[in-house]
């Protein structure tokens, strides 16, 4: 496993252990499909094969992955390659926080953060 400059610590303990554990994996500006990043996790973990895509996926909007398509036998697949987006991460993070933070406590919630924005606006 390879130790990347583009992820500081929080970003890390921001994901899944299999999350980390696939950038971690991998190295910057190289291209990965599915079948590549399948075969590296396997050697140490034992996953699914179908749980690599949607790990991928979730990678590519935390804007921690970017993807293309390419055109492979039997039709079209992505490639992924890392490369972090902070702003998108950063975004991901807080949007996934506040909407679970809205699911448990509900309205609660929305009043809180009304009154917070309201007091930092005053500031």
């Amino acid at each position: 496993m390879v130790k990347h400059y583009l992820f500081t610590d929080d970003i890390i303990k921001s994901l899944s252990p299999l999350e980390s554990f696939i950038i971690k994996s991998l190295k910057p500006n190289k291209k990965y499909s599915s079948q590549t990043v399948y075969n590296l996790v396997n050697k140490n973990k034992k996953v699914s094969r179908s749980s690599i895509p949607v790990i991928l996926d979730r990678l590519y909007k935390k804007g921690i992955l970017t993807r293309e398509t390419e055109t492979a036998r039997g039709g079209i697949r992505f490639i992924y390659r890392l490369q972090l987006n902070i702003e998108k991460f950063e975004r991901s993070v807080v949007e996934n926080t506040v909407n679970s933070l809205i699911k448990r406590f509900g309205e609660k919630a929305i009043v809180y953060f009304n009154e917070s924005v309201t007091k930092q606006k005053r500031k």
